[in-house]
């Protein structure tokens, strides 16, 4: 994960009034770089997540009714006017924003007091029709609005969980794994006994909701297992119980 998140980016870039020509690197996707904002070794400031509709624009600025904060200085019910910007400053035009649409993003208050958004990584994911669309993690473009924070790889953004389940958790013979996610991501499974020993262990270059994973436990002696599994730059360990017949 890259400790530098596209606002701390643009702020160097852009924000200093010279006339230079953006040259910045930004993470992929939303959910990496609020990662490398979560994970970073220093306290990051200054940092804020807004979910706001479009109120009135102007020639010079783009006014937004804020509906909801997920992360930072709560602005919720108010208004908040973001600056047009300059692709060659590393900052947003703001060109695709009318009044009406809602939008999700992580804008920067400069030291002029002036609030912007970045060009450098991700910095807006658009709403439509109670949908998010966009880089919202790696394998995910689209999620439902209410399951937005529980998205993985967000790192401490609302009740995060990954988007996989393990069923029956109570077994016999085998146990499935199975997601959510519409595009490939890669996997390693892990299984340990109760007495802390490798039992199996395989890796899944493309899982997604069209592949399960089948565990096949029918063999194993009886007792407790934890299965193991990391995709996505996290990890979800969860118990399993195999019975005999």
């Amino acid at each position: 994960m890259k400790k530098s998140f596209t606002i701390l980016l643009f702020a160097l870039a852009g924000l200093s009034g010279k006339s230079l020509a953006c040259s910045c690197a930004g993470s992929a996707t939303f959910c990496e770089a609020f990662a490398g904002i979560s994970n970073a070794q220093q306290p990051v400031t200054n940092v804020q997540i807004y979910l706001g509709t479009v109120s009135a624009i102007s020639s010079t600025t783009v006014t937004m009714l804020i509906e909801k904060t997920y992360f930072g200085e709560d602005r919720t019910a108010q208004t908040l006017a973001i600056e047009r910007g300059s692709s060659a400053l590393c900052i947003l035009e703001l060109d695709n924003f009318q009044p009406g649409e809602t939008f999700i993003i992580v804008p920067h208050k400069g030291a002029d007091g002036l609030w912007r958004l970045g060009t450098c990584g991700v910095s807006v994911l658009e709403v439509i029709n109670g949908k998010v669309r966009g880089p919202i993690a790696p394998g995910v473009s689209i999620v439902e609005l209410a399951q937005f924070s529980t998205i993985a790889d967000c790192g401490n953004l609302g009740e995060l969980d990954l988007p996989i389940q393990v069923n029956p958790t109570l077994t016999s013979n085998e146990v499935n794994i199975t997601t959510r996610l519409p595009s490939s991501v890669a996997i390693q499974v892990t299984v340990f006994d109760a007495a802390g020993r490798l039992v199996h262990q395989a890796k899944e270059s493309a899982f997604d909701e069209n592949k399960p994973i089948v565990l096949d436990m029918e063999a194993w002696a009886s007792g407790m297992y934890f299965v193991r599994m990391d995709l996505l730059g996290r990890r979800k360990t969860v118990k399993v119980v195999k019975i005999d017949d």
